[in-house]
This record gives structure tokens, sequence and C-alpha cells, in this order.
């Protein structure tokens, strides 16, 4: 089977309290279903596109869990101290399990399609020894997944700045660092600025970031519905 010893981890972040960045411009009900949303379509597209008995999703959303395991996936409890705990988590659930390489890519990409997860089983695959790939957001700045080949090693910092800091621990871990280039995989929406009237959705993003868009863009009216008419 092709890539049979390489395992997906999707670490899922809470959807209640979710998106704090963009609190400024969507209401927290808002910031939790669009979060849960884009939790949901990256977790399908790992089912269509993984074994699923090679994929893993880290969090503690019951619906989301429900949703796992109807689709044959394995759920495991995200104890709540950030991404790279919860890849961790997830890392130790893939080595038992046998796990040669690993890959790993946030939740909350809303352009991800299940061509994009199939393509990481084909690199996984492909990645040689001693080796860490990247996949850079937007900005250049962050990380929105890895490839990791051993599965055993612990370059994992996201956060701030984590592309910077994923190189230079790949390095003093002595693995050979590169960038992917996967357009679909590097737009996440992180920041009101993502959902701005002056930023339009792409027309292949989930359907909820047209909906988020149009809330963020109703939440900067000024008051008094000053627009024209």
């Amino acid at each position: 089977m092709m890539g049979a010893s390489s395992f997906l981890i999707v670490p899922v972040k809470r959807a209640v309290g979710s998106k704090q960045r963009l609190a400024s411009g969507l209401p927290a009900d808002v910031r939790q279903l669009l979060s849960r949303a884009l939790a949901a379509r990256m977790v399908r597209c790992a089912a269509e596109a993984w074994p699923a008995e090679q994929v893993v999703v880290v969090g503690d959303d019951p619906e989301l869990a429900t949703l796992c395991g109807r689709l044959g996936l394995t759920t495991i409890w995200d104890a709540g101290e950030g991404q790279s705990e919860a890849v961790r988590a997830g890392q130790r659930w893939c080595l038992e399990r046998g796990a040669k390489t690993l890959v790993t890519v946030a939740a909350d990409l809303p352009r991800a399609e299940t061509i994009d997860l199939r393509r990481l089983l084909e690199l996984a695959g492909q990645l040689a020894p001693n080796s860490l790939a990247l996949i850079p957001d937007l900005g250049g700045t962050g990380t929105n997944g890895l490839l990791l080949n051993p599965a055993d090693q612990d370059p994992f910092l996201f956060g701030p700045d984590s592309l910077r800091r994923h190189q230079q621990r790949g390095a003093l871990l002595g693995l050979e660092v590169s960038l992917l280039d996967l357009p679909r995989l590097s737009w996440d929406v992180d920041r009101i600025e993502d959902l701005s009237p002056a930023s339009p959705v792409p027309d292949d993003a989930h359907p909820v970031l047209a909906w988020a868009h149009e809330i963020a863009r109703l939440n900067q009216r000024p008051l008094g519905g000053s627009d024209g008419r």
C-alpha cells in the first residue's frame, strides 16, 4: 500500500473561544461556527485522501469527534496546551502504530481540497530520511503544515514566526529543511484583515468564508447605517 508508513495528524483548535484575532469583526458564535466548518471540511478531505487507519484528529469538539467517527477516523483528546502539544499527542499515537513519516496540516485552511491531501500522502511517501518539509502561510512567516522523516523527531514550534523557528530547529536536529509550494494550503484565516471587504474571498474557498466576510463587512459599517441610502 502506497504510504503505508505515513501518518497524518490534524490538530483542531478549540471551537469555543477560537479565532480571537477575528473578534473585532466577528462575534463569538460566528467564530465558533467558522472554526468548526473549516475543521469539518479538512477532516472530510483527509478521510477521502488517506487510509483511515493512518489519520488521527486531535481536538476537543464533541460534534467534530462524532463526524470523525462516522468517517472512520480516530480522535484523541486535546489537552488545550497549544498546537505543538496537540501535534505531539498525535505523534505518540502514530509512533505506536509504526509511523515512519509524519504529516501534519492545520484544520483551518479554507481552500483545502481532497486533491491537496492526496498530494501530501504522495509527498510523504517520497520524503527522504532526515528531512523536514514545511508548508508556509501566505505571509511567509507561519507554518500551515509540515512533513517529517523520521517520525520520532520533534521540530514542532507552531505559533508566531513559526516558519523561521521551524527552519532553525530542523537544522539543529540535522534535518534537511525545504519549503513546499502548495497554494491552496497556504491561506489561513487568522486576522480580521483576511475577511475585510478589501480582501475578496477566493471563489474556491469554503462557502462559510463568504458568509463570514459579509458579517465582517456589516460589522464595519458606521453606526447609523450610513451606506448611501
